[in-house]
């Protein structure tokens, strides 16, 4: 089943040929993908798991694809699915030594200065969602599937402002309302008078 949805024309909306480059929309949820959508002045239609009842939660592949030049009031098409993220999983590192007849005469040759260690870096775990705001403390904030004491970045998928704060409380909303912020913090990623925005979050 496939589902299509219309966006409203947004307020001033170009009626140039000019072509834009085709969005990434793939691992994004369904409020950042109709931000994002609107932003774009595109419409979109949806395959998949979840198309046709709106219960798909991520998107895993569009056509055409990213960066691939479109005009504006195009309809692309997403296939979506309603499983969530996958957590990668990484098997701790294995070094093995070879002892040859080549590393053999290696070992003694003069030593040589140590090589410098390549720093690696830690997989970035990451939710889409919707923020909103309610009377706390700065700096603090809420959600319903991290630890307490596990520190986030917050990022507006709007304009791309990132806000960091540290779950001190439980949310009570669930799904994709992903992170209840302080006002103050909020305010810093967009008016208050707004109530919702589009976000990612990171720990």
């Amino acid at each position: 089943m496939a589902s299509t949805v219309t966006l409203p024309a947004p307020a001033q909306a170009t009626t140039s040929n000019a072509y834009e480059p085709m969005p990434n929309f793939v691992a994004m949820g369904r409020a950042s993908v109709f931000s994002e959508m609107y932003s774009a002045q595109l419409y979109y239609k949806t395959q998949g798991p979840g198309s046709n009842s709106a219960t798909w939660t991520r998107v895993v592949g569009e056509i055409p694809a990213a960066g691939t030049m479109i005009h504006p009031f195009s309809t692309v098409i997403l296939d979506v699915t309603t499983s969530p993220v996958p957590v990668a999983l990484h098997a701790p590192l294995k070094s093995t030594v070879k002892l040859d007849a080549v590393t053999r005469h290696v070992a003694k040759q003069p030593p040589r200065a140590a090589p410098r260690r390549v720093a690696l870096q830690a997989s970035v775990n990451q939710r889409a969602g919707v923020a909103t705001w309610y009377s706390y403390v700065p700096g603090r904030c809420a959600t319903w599937f991290l630890p307490m004491g596990t520190r986030i970045n917050v990022e507006d998928l709007n304009n791309g402002h990132v806000i960091s704060c540290v779950v001190t409380d439980r949310e009570a909303a669930r799904g994709n309302r992903v992170v209840d912020l302080s006002e103050s913090q909020f305010a810093q990623l967009a008016p208050l008078g707004v109530g919702v925005v589009p976000v990612r979050v990171t720990w």
